[in-house]
């Protein structure tokens, strides 16, 4: 005996849930997995800023710092998607600039006894813990506060 035409009806939207669901799982994957963590330093908001230049030291010259974003990642992250991300916060926040610290940290030990020479030399295969501390600021005309 034939199946009804409307029987295979009720396996579409179960495949079409199906479908949906790796979908959403795949972006889910795909998505940022860092988080910015955010210390406001002033209650001043600004609008989001276009650009923001990063510097590795203080900047010559009279700024305000607006906030402190910390990020971390797991140790297959690259460095540069959690500057990315830091940056996407700052232009949030209005920055002008970020003054960034690479806080990155060793898993285990990062040295190891060379058996031929039977001295210590860096861990080859040693993974790191990547973290920045960046410091969000505006450039002033005139002289910051003391802090």
């Amino acid at each position: 005996m034939a199946e009804p035409a409307h029987s295979s009806g009720g396996r579409r939207p179960l495949r079409r849930t199906a479908g949906l669901l790796a979908l959403l799982l795949c972006a889910a994957g795909c998505a940022h997995q860092e988080t910015v963590q955010v210390r406001h330093l002033t209650t001043a908001r600004y609008l989001p800023s276009r650009y923001v230049q990063v510097y590795r030291k203080a900047p010559e010259g009279p700024y305000e710092k607006i906030a402190v974003l910390e990020a971390s990642g797991q140790p297959d992250t690259p460095k540069s998607q959690l500057l990315g991300s830091i940056l996407e916060k700052a232009q949030e926040l209005g920055a002008e600039a970020v003054i960034v610290e690479d806080k990155s940290q060793p898993i285990g030990n990062p040295l190891v006894m060379n058996p031929t020479g039977g001295m210590y030399t860096v861990n080859p295969g040693m993974q790191m813990i990547p973290r920045f501390r960046a410091t969000a600021i505006r450039f002033t005309t005139e002289p910051a506060s003391p802090e």
